[in-house]
């Protein structure tokens, strides 16, 4: 073009720009701007939710105008209306372009935005715990000052105080547009943006709950409704010129789901969509929501609601076009003129999107001189509205560039609520959150977000298990709540109710996290991770440098000290590694496996190893409490990761302190070898011994009886005759035997727990050993030591006997004590074959001091059938009685010593040989004779009271019949929860009745002295199988002292005054009743196991 026809632009430019116009651009921060630039054209969008986006072509001549200097300023584009006032639209520019420029003219193109968009160019990951979605909201909002402004309407308060606070929310790699959008969209909350000369953009955004609500359009409040009319700059008013309905076919009904661990339920709700009629298809969208999303059913009720009211908006549009130069996303129309077709066209209609293109109003024949310069302005992007198509736009560009402007629109009905859609990948949802892009790592925190354990609290948790974790997008400093997470459960490799393994990281572990449902509001522990670097190895080799491994430090373990167990680079190394396998190290080739745990607060541990070096297999189960461990296979020291010295192969059970092992049933300790399909139980070796000894106690005890010496009571029977405390109808070594043998049922095992108290002996398919009572065998095919350093105490209830198929020896360095209640019975050589040759068969040798025999309160009678013998060596032999003393043979001879006489009778020859006879008178001498101590047992009385209650208060069921009785083996056996068993109760399992009567009116049971001895006895025989049985109530009776001695009165004064109490959390009810009444008896207080003030004794 040539110069001259560039100045004829420009004047004619300069004489418009001051002239009336249909739009104009105003940059308030720009003073002076109007005067040298005119609005060409402009096109753009807006709607609900979503802001708008304005594209205005400007026309200046200023050539050389800073298109930096346009953005992030606030400029407002004013459209002059029919009744000559205007209607203003302000935004931010977020663009700017210079589109061409020749001579002084320029074409210049400005993107308007509200300040929303802003929120599409921050990205934050960030938590926020217990907060309301408009705590949230508005948190988001106020990074973005002072460009932001919002506001509340009045009815979103009310809604949102019907929604829970959010107790775990999370923005992770999301823009906050985004994170906002899809708050709001779930709890159905909206957005328009309005018109505010006050706010630093020109506008403010408007959140609310009720569309139905918002305001009404101006040209519309203006005029009183929209006229459905024809468009023409003769018109006094801006008209709709088409207006039609657009229908889908969609969902029928909608259901939501959602669970809940904690509450064990699940919540439902399901909505129909009215959507057809009867002959419609079932149409469902079953949405599974993820885990706890409602709290109860009226929740899910609500937001399947808010839902199906989302979704109505998508299925019931309604399109138009017009010239109405004031249309605005979230303001509602009344139309009226507009034809009938549509019987169910809305009275009222709300705008959801609006796109508008405006031409201003320059000569023709500058737009000319124009459009031949620069050429046809670029395409502007627009977003589609629903039912759109390029010739329609195409049709509203015509409009504009014929009367001015032109729009086309989407609304729905106002009396329809109108809600937020957000689509994902598998369409509409409820709650679109983010997937989260597979596991992340996280450190566990304690309380107020501390990645640092204090002392000995290493493990913070809940009531469920539950963890808190710190990501590592979240950042440092801020509110407590935004440094750690919610609760999060901790995956376990096999949970169930009551069982399971339990592991709980540990405050500063690092754990890795997944997410349910990809949701990333739905964060759960599934492992844990080492991140740190042991004390040895390959350091770090900056810039790609080679350095040997340093195995220094693993040379310096031993048997009883670890090395090389630090961690350099912090966070958590491995308790066990393969980087020092050679000897002069750890020797260890990787080869350990297994659990370690760590003391709170302290260096101590326990561990489960599994040791997998080859032909070195081992198994260790350990602590450092006491340095208790079970070591199995190839037993070696071990210090950490440090494999130590050998020690042997087999098993080791040791501990530092005390140890005890305890078997209910029984418990069978054995040499014996068995091959594999022997059962576990298996005793064959074990009981022929026992049936040997049982037999050689038959022989023994018969010979005894024949030699007229005290039998033996193992095969006799104890109290009476065949009899024990093991089985009433055997004696002890007979029911040992019995009980050894019992066989029982291998498949059920409540059949095999009832069968055992039958001890049956069957064999058999299907049969497999188990003793019939609780008993402790030890057996040995080449011996069994019993050895102790000091001293070593057996004890037997019943009987205890010594059985040896040869030789029996005891070798005493000192004293050899047998006392007995009863009688000693000594047989020797009595079996034939056993002559000791020319050996004593019984010996009784006093080295030195004393041989003493006295029958202190009877006869004591020496005989032999052959020789008897009785020579003093060195001093007297002396025979004193205290009546008379009588020498005796079978021819009839006689010495009698009585009184003050000698009685010689001799049927034969007295034969006398003396160097010397002398016969002189009488003379009286006393011979001292030695006094017996006459010892009693101390008494031992019977003293029970039966009570409903025990104590002072309790009464006693006067007349009620009781028992003393003896039950057998499987009554005597604990209930199944430790208990009375039910079978004291039955008659048919009592052995024996030894008492019975009826209780006293002061709930005494009465027993005279010979019932209490007799009771004492059996009680003692048979311990474990002696009841009372009165009613409903059974207790086992044991002898117990009630009263305590003097000394030991004393004692527990003391122990009382230093508030000492035994631990009564293992009792049952009645032993504690029965300590509490004694500690009440003698220790003077009324309670037990509770604490007294402190006195002085």
């Amino acid at each position: 073009m040539s110069s001259e026809g560039m100045q004829q632009i420009l004047a004619g430019l300069s004489r418009f720009i001051g002239a009336q116009r249909l739009y104009t651009l105003d940059l308030p921060q720009d003073e002076g701007i109007g005067e040298d630039w005119a609005v060409e054209r402009w096109q753009g969008w807006e709607a609900l939710s979503g802001g708008f986006e304005w594209w205005i072509d400007v026309l200046s001549v200023d050539a050389h105008r800073s298109l930096e200097a346009f953005l992030g300023r606030r400029a407002t584009l004013a459209t002059r209306l029919a009744d000559g006032g205007r209607a203003l639209r302000s935004g931010l520019v977020r663009e700017a372009q210079c589109l061409g420029s020749e001579g002084g003219l320029a074409r210049y193109r400005l993107c308007l935005v509200p300040w929303t968009w802003l929120l599409s160019q921050g990205r934050h990951s960030r938590v926020y715990q217990d907060k309301t979605v408009g705590q949230i909201v508005e948190a988001v909002f106020a990074a973005y000052a002072p460009l932001a402004a919002w506001q509340w309407s009045e009815e979103a308060g009310p809604f949102l105080a019907a929604a829970r606070a959010r107790s775990y929310c999370v923005q992770y790699r999301e823009t906050d547009a985004a994170f906002v959008d899809r708050l709001l969209a779930e709890e159905g909350l909206g957005w328009r943006v309005e018109e505010a000369q006050d706010a630093p953009g020109g506008h403010r955004m408007v959140l609310f709950a009720q569309s139905g609500q918002s305001p009404q359009e101006a040209s519309d409040a203006a005029y009183g409704a929209t006229r459905f009319h024809r468009s023409d700059t003769t018109e006094d008013s801006d008209t709709v010129q088409g207006f039609g309905a657009v229908r889908r076919i969609a969902s029928t009904e909608l259901t939501v789901l959602s669970g809940d661990y904690k509450g064990l339920q699940t919540q439902v709700a399901n909505v129909p969509l009215g959507q057809g009629g009867e002959s419609a298809a079932r149409l469902e969208v079953y949405d599974p929501v993820g885990l706890y999303a409602f709290a109860d059913r009226t929740e899910a009720e609500r937001y399947a609601g808010l839902l199906a009211q989302a979704r109505a908006s998508e299925r019931t549009l309604w399109l138009g076009r017009g010239t109405v130069r004031t249309f605005r996303s979230g303001t509602w129309f009344a139309l009226t003129g507009a034809p009938q077709a549509e019987a169910d066209a809305p009275a009222e209609a709300l705008l959801v999107a609006v796109q508008h293109a405006g031409v201003n109003n320059l000569p023709k024949s500058i737009g000319e001189a124009v459009s031949a310069r620069f050429g046809a302005a670029p395409q502007v992007p627009l977003r589609d509205l629903p039912g759109a198509s390029d010739a329609a736009w195409e049709a509203v560009l015509a409009r504009a560039e014929r009367v001015g402007y032109a729009n086309s629109f989407v609304a729905v009905p106002r009396d329809q609520a109108w809600r937020p859609v957000l689509h994902d990948g598998t369409g509409a949802r409820l709650n679109p959150r983010p997937t989260a892009p597979g596991y992340q790592t996280a450190i566990v925190v304690g309380p107020d977000g501390a990645t640092q354990a204090q002392g000995t609290h290493e493990l913070h948790c809940d009531a469920l298990g539950r963890l808190r974790v710190k990501f590592h997008f979240q950042q440092a400093g801020g509110d407590a709540e935004s440094n750690h997470s919610c609760w999060l459960r901790v995956a376990q490799r096999y949970a169930g109710p009551g069982v399971g393994t339990q592991f709980l990281p540990r405050i500063g572990q690092e754990v890795l996290v997944a997410f349910l449902d990809g949701d990333i509001d739905r964060p759960l522990i599934v492992g844990a991770l080492y991140n740190g670097q042991g004390d040895a190895g390959v350091l770090a080799t900056p810039g790609a440098g080679t350095q040997d491994a340093d195995g220094a430090a693993y040379a310096q373990a031993s048997d009883h000290g670890p090395s090389a167990q630090a961690n350099r680079a912090g966070g958590h190394a491995p308790a066990w590694h393969g980087m020092s396998q050679d000897a002069a190290g750890h020797r260890n080739a990787a080869a350990l496996v297994g659990i370690k745990s760590k003391e709170f607060g302290g260096g101590g541990h326990n561990r489960l190893v599994f040791d997998d070096s080859d032909r070195q297999l081992r198994l260790q189960l350990a602590t450092t409490q006491a340095a208790t461990q079970l070591n199995l296979g190839h037993l070696i020291h071990q210090a950490d990761n440090y494999r130590g010295s050998f020690r042997g192969e087999g098993f080791e059970l040791r501990t530092d302190q005390w140890g005890a092992v305890r078997a209910q049933a029984g418990l069978w300790i054995s040499a014996y070898d068995i091959n594999g399909e022997t059962p576990a139980g298996e005793t064959i070796a074990a009981t022929a011994l026992l049936t040997q000894a049982s037999q050689l106690g038959e022989v023994l005890s018969k010979v005894a009886g024949t030699h007229q010496t005290a039998k033996l009571a193992a095969h006799e029977g104890v109290i009476k005759a065949n009899q024990s405390g093991l089985i009433g109808d055997q004696p002890p070594l007979r029911a040992l035997l019995t009980s050894a043998k019992t066989t029982v049922g291998g498949e059920a095992f409540d059949d095999a727990l009832d069968q055992a108290p039958q001890r049956k002996s069957d064999a058999g398919q299907g049969k497999v050993p188990h003793s019939g009572d609780a008993l402790l065998g030890l057996a040995a095919p080449a011996g069994i030591g019993y050895i102790a350093g000091q001293s070593l105490q057996w004890a037997a209830g019943e009987t205890l006997t010594l059985a040896s198929g040869a030789s029996t020896n005891a070798a005493i360095a000192k004293d050899l004590r047998i006392h007995t209640g009863q009688a000693i019975g000594w047989l020797a050589n009595a079996v034939e074959g056993a002559s000791a040759g020319n050996d004593p068969a019984l010996s009784l040798v006093a080295a030195n001091g004393k041989l003493e025999f006295e029958a202190q309160h009877d006869r004591f009678e020496l005989q032999s059938r052959d020789q008897l013998k009785i020579v003093s060596a060195n001093a007297e032999v002396e025979l004193a009685a205290g009546k008379t003393v009588h020498l005796a043979t079978a021819g009839g001879a006689s010495l009698t010593i009585e009184g003050g006489d000698i009685v010689i009778n001799c049927p034969g020859t007295i034969t006398v040989h003396a160097a010397k006879k002398s016969f002189v008178g009488p003379a009286q001498l006393s011979y001292p004779l030695p006094v017996y101590p006459n010892a009693e047992l101390e008494p031992i009385a019977f003293g029970l009271k039966l009570l409903d209650i025990p104590g002072a208060h309790g009464i006693a069921p006067t007349g009620q019949a009781w028992d003393i009785v003896i039950v057998d083996g499987q009554a005597g056996q604990p209930g199944r929860n430790g208990g009375v068993n039910a079978l004291v109760f039955a008659k048919e399992h009592w052995e024996e009745t030894l008492f019975s009567g009826t209780i006293g009116g002061d709930g005494k049971i009465e027993l005279d002295e010979a019932q209490q001895q007799q009771l004492h006895q059996r009680a003692a025989s048979s311990a474990g199988r002696v009841w009372l049985v009165s009613g409903l109530t059974a207790m086992p009776l044991t002898p117990t002292r009630w009263s305590t001695s003097p000394e030991q009165h004393n004692a527990k004064r003391i122990l009382d005054a230093l508030n000492f109490a035994g631990d009564g959390r293992g009792m049952d009810a009645l032993r504690e009743d029965f300590l509490g009444e004694m500690a009440a008896h003698d220790a003077d207080t009324a309670s037990l196991f509770k604490r007294k003030p402190e006195v002085d004794v």
